[in-house]
């Protein structure tokens, strides 16, 4: 007889699995998860009784005849999470459904002072879900995005550059508990690959890095680093990887000479005409290329997700890697890799938050249903 753990367990796989895979049946979860058929009819009938998973059309028969497979998916209206993005002079939200529509955007101008950083969080936080929150589907968590150092496992804002933050901020005791639902903090880069992770229903990610090129406008982060900040969301076999300290994903560009806050081997003043000046911005993404060359070769990504303010400037990164890919790679037969925009824009981190909350949130067994499924 199974444990009540171990079912919430189960049911929280078979959701999962459901989630990722649009239009699975039972007998393919079955198969996917090395369950019995009985268990997973068991662990379905439970969910659907919850409302968090509904059944689809009929599937085609198979060769050898038999009963058509029903089709599986995700009531997208059983509720909707909120992702906010952060940055030092404003933030962007979206609120999503489970199906990964956006469903409204908000934003905003408000400084993050990192004396009261917190506090004004937990005010920007409450008014978006203050005028989200309410709706025909519930509010189910929220998650954060910003630039830094962050621990996600303990929620705890290590160091934080573009937010001038040098002491360590615990999200999960001075921002969590103050909130309506459960809330997660990630950093931005990694939030954007949990956004393709949890919400791409039309692959089967495995290896991939994802690329967020920032530029912000304001006059902190112009002063303090030349105002472009870029880092790197990496996913090795299907799960976001953060390293053995959680720092995984940092940039610095290998040709930088010494120690300092800025990204690139340029001056702060060439950084700042990143947007306006044409030439200096096919320099420093030409830099980028050269360095994200290395990396995806080394680790044999096998596509590459580019995202955040780069997509709107005046220069193609995917032509510029493509061409380093190929003066990095020794070998006479081609590399294979697919090279693409994220499609997001700017609301690639906020967006991304979202899907990283929903994943915890299926993960910890979280969604009202899941804690409770019956064996």
């Amino acid at each position: 007889m199974k444990t009540s753990a171990q079912s919430a367990s189960t049911a929280s796989r078979v959701f999962r699995t459901i989630w990722r895979s649009p239009r699975i049946s039972r007998v393919g979860i079955a198969e996917r998860l090395g369950l019995d058929k009985s268990t997973v009819t068991n662990q379905v009938s439970r969910l659907i009784e919850m409302g968090l998973i509904e059944e689809m059309e009929e599937g085609a028969a198979s060769e050898k005849g038999g009963r058509k497979p029903i089709h599986l998916g995700i009531r997208k209206s059983f509720g909707r999470v909120i992702g906010i993005e952060v940055q030092v002079e404003s933030y962007l939200a979206v609120v999503v459904d489970l199906a990964g529509e956006i469903l409204a955007v908000r934003s905003g101008a408000r400084h993050f002072d990192s004396a009261m950083f917190a506090d004004e969080l937990v005010r920007t936080i409450g008014e978006v879900a203050g005028e989200f929150g309410r709706g025909p589907s519930p509010l189910l968590g929220i998650g954060v995005g910003m630039g830094g150092l962050i621990d996600h496992r303990r929620s705890l804002i290590r160091y934080s550059v573009p937010l001038n933050l040098t002491e360590s901020l615990d999200f999960g005791k001075y921002v969590a508990p103050r909130l309506p639902v459960p809330s997660y903090i990630e950093n931005d880069a990694n939030c954007c690959a949990w956004g393709e992770l949890a919400f791409n229903r039309h692959e089967e990610l495995r290896d991939f890095l994802f690329a967020l090129a920032e530029f912000r406008r304001d006059p902190t982060s112009i002063s303090g680093y030349g105002g472009l900040g870029v880092g790197f969301g990496i996913v090795l076999g299907g799960r976001v990887y953060t390293g053995a300290h959680g720092n995984a994903g940092e940039f610095r560009s290998a040709f930088c000479e010494g120690s300092g806050e800025r990204q690139f081997a340029f001056s702060r003043e060439e950084l700042a005409r990143f947007a306006t000046d044409s030439e200096v911005a096919a320099r420093v993404a030409d830099e980028l290329a050269r360095n994200m060359a290395m990396l995806v070769n080394t680790m044999d990504f096998d596509r590459v997700y580019i995202g955040g303010d780069i997509e709107g400037i005046a220069v193609d990164l995917p032509a510029l890697l493509r061409r380093r890919l190929e003066e990095n790679w020794m070998y006479p037969f081609p590399k294979g890799v697919e090279i693409r925009y994220s499609s997001l824009g700017e609301k690639a981190v906020a967006f991304g938050a979202a899907g990283m909350v929903l994943d915890r949130l299926v993960v910890e067994g979280r969604l009202p249903g899941l804690g409770e499924a019956a064996s």
